[in-house]
């Protein structure tokens, strides 16, 4: 039976192994994913303003600032690894704030 901490070490190896396509795969179709789920999970803790629709509009504008913050990121960061715990950590509290919207628990 093999431990977390073997698996962990053969994900590293193979993601730094792989840079390139790794880069190209995070900066490019997750990049978009994680801008989308960002955007969605905006509404949640944004408050609503005077027409109640801020909340609403806001995320929508700053979608591109968005996707530009996670790209930029994904070129410049020197370690894929750290680079692939980022954006599994931000998809992880996205999701989470986006279910917890659909359950019933947010606005």
């Amino acid at each position: 039976m093999t431990s977390i901490a073997e698996h962990f070490g053969r994900a590293r190896e193979a993601i730094e192994a792989r840079p390139a396509l790794v880069r190209w795969i995070l900066g490019g179709p997750v990049t978009v994913i994680l801008a989308l789920l960002a955007t969605a999970a905006m509404p949640i803790w944004l408050p609503e303003g005077a027409a109640g629709i801020d909340h609403l509009v806001i995320p929508i504008v700053l979608f591109p600032a968005t996707w530009a913050l996670i790209f930029f990121y994904a070129v410049m960061e020197t370690r894929p690894f750290r680079m692939v715990v980022v954006f599994v950590a931000g998809t992880i509290v996205n999701l989470a704030f986006v279910a917890q919207a659909l359950v019933g628990g947010g606005s």
